[in-house]
């Protein structure tokens, strides 16, 4: 039942605390991978019978319950708003845009079943069972545009814009935040984002050898507007003409603490793997220090969002590695496991 605000703050906050406390985040995300198989697996997180499937199914049966798991407990919190944040919506809403990639390859490749998606309903705004009909589908929503069956050349530039569509939606909740809150979640997203194109610019031109106006058009901007003065690029245009193998270039960098080690007399070339590991450790552990810092806003449940996807991801990667055999310390590795204090 929704509360009134005051009331519902203080009753999500606490009950958000009590959830973190007991996922598998922080040193307990180390008992993902002390497990030994899928079963043992299915059996720490969840209270319902494992499935008697294959392992490749069970694997993926998996991942999908934990992502339902997550969704449906996201999903219990926002609900004791009378009306939920438009941030809390935004984070949801990430898996429609995930959504409708998926649904323009299946149409593209005419596909007559439409694939499985992630149901937020009742945070959807995708018209589902208008399928296969894709302008009907995306009607009166921000993927309006998208209402014809792409080509196969096409799916590309539409997946950029889909993404294009979802970081303007999450930045334009950002700043719609009126309590005081605003400044830290912003802050979180803005350097998100702009660390995220720095990545992408890095991976087009070392992977793909692109141009620099190139790179450019698939970055993300805070606007249609695209312009080059955009607060979400400033980072990445710094360091597109940058030598990625000359140290001298990037030891002063403003991210320099996010770069693989260099050694004297020792061939260095940036990696991109790297500062992303490093950049997304650093982004959850902020998420652990704000959760407390701004009890009765918003901050708390957009970092429990975050903190949670992160075990989200962890679960993955340890069901992964079982249906692959890959051992317990390298696949710990390949998650970047943080070494923090549960805070909860």
């Amino acid at each position: 039942m929704a509360m009134d605000k005051s009331a519902a703050d203080a009753y999500v906050y606490s009950k958000a605390s009590g959830m973190l406390a007991n996922s598998f985040i922080g040193p307990r995300a180390v008992r993902l991978f002390n497990v030994h198989t899928l079963q043992e697996l299915w059996g720490l997180l969840f209270n319902a019978e494992v499935p008697v499937i294959p392992e490749t199914l069970l694997a993926k049966a998996l991942e999908v319950e934990a992502q339902k798991k997550f969704i449906a407990e996201f999903k219990s919190l926002i609900n004791n708003y009378s009306s939920p944040s438009d941030i809390y919506v935004s984070l949801l809403h990430s898996y429609e845009y995930e959504n409708i990639k998926e649904i323009g390859a299946a149409l593209c490749f005419k596909e007559e079943k439409m694939p499985e998606i992630v149901d937020i309903s009742p945070f959807n705004f995708i018209h589902y069972n208008k399928w296969p009909k894709i302008e009907e589908m995306t009607a009166d929503s921000a993927l309006s545009w998208y209402n014809k069956v792409p080509d196969v050349s096409e799916q590309q530039k539409n997946d950029y814009l889909i993404d294009s569509s979802y970081v303007n939606e999450l930045w334009t909740s950002c700043k719609k935040l009126k309590s005081s809150c605003r400044p830290v979640v912003a802050d979180l997203f803005l350097k998100k984002i702009c660390l995220d194109n720095i990545l992408w610019a890095m991976r087009l031109k070392i992977y793909y050898q692109m141009s620099n106006d190139e790179i450019i058009s698939h970055l993300a901007y805070s606007s249609d507007e695209r312009s080059l003065k955009d607060v979400f690029i400033q980072d990445a245009l710094k360091i597109l003409d940058w030598d990625v193998g000359n140290w001298e270039n990037w030891k002063n960098w403003k991210y320099a603490g996010l770069l693989n080690p260099h050694e004297e007399g020792v061939v260095w070339n940036v990696d991109p793997r790297w500062i992303y590991n490093v950049s997304k450790k650093n982004y959850v552990r902020k998420a652990y220090r704000l959760f407390h810092l701004y009890p009765f806003t918003e901050c708390p449940l957009v970092c429990w969002f975050i903190l949670k996807q992160n075990e989200l991801d962890n679960i993955r990667t340890a069901s992964e590695s079982l249906r692959l055999s890959v051992p317990s310390e390298q696949a710990m590795e390949n998650a970047g496991i943080l070494e923090v204090t549960n805070h909860a």
